[in-house]
């Protein structure tokens, strides 16, 4: 007997994972309401998950490129990488199963952060997922509505309706 199971796409989009010598892959992501997942997608013949998870909504992801080695500055998750930027919604996020990282509190302006609209996620947490030990290594907590992240190997951008964060690519 088969049985087919439907789940609806929250988002997806295609992306570049780095891996160790300089080895680039392209990724699939898909983001659910129950969670995400990462397809390696480089090779038609050999398509493989690589990641799913089932913690929650997820609004939208991106791939964190290599930063650029700084003299000044310590990669204090050198030993994490790949990373992945997570969106999703702050009431779900997973702030009590962080490993190896701390849950930073940013003040937005706006205070309704469980929010959704016809029944859309609202993302108001960004979460940093560990491709490599398979856990989430930092998250930062809004009280307002994150509309996107765009990462560089130097910056990690993060928009608000009226702000912009920007964050070290090292944090």
């Amino acid at each position: 007997m088969f049985f087919l199971h439907i789940i609806k796409v929250n988002w997806a989009g295609f992306d570049k994972l780095e891996g160790e010598g300089g080895a680039i892959r392209q990724v699939l992501l898909l983001g659910y309401r129950s969670g995400f997942q990462v397809w390696d997608v480089e090779d038609a013949n050999n398509v493989r998950d690589l990641v799913s998870r089932h913690d929650g909504p997820v609004s939208f992801m991106q791939m964190l490129p290599k930063p650029i080695a700084s003299k000044r500055l310590q990669d204090k998750f050198a030993d994490s990488r790949p990373l992945l930027v997570v969106c999703a919604d702050g009431s779900h996020s997973v702030g009590s199963n962080i490993q190896n990282g701390l849950a930073t509190p940013c003040n937005g302006s706006i205070p309704n952060y469980n929010d959704s609209v016809n029944g859309s996620i609202l993302p108001t947490a960004v979460q940093f997922y560990s491709l490599r030990s398979q856990s989430y290594v930092h998250v930062l907590k809004f009280r307002s509505v994150v509309y996107s992240v765009r990462c560089s190997s130097r910056v990690v951008a993060i928009s608000q309706a009226a702000q912009v964060y920007f964050l070290m690519y090292i944090f």
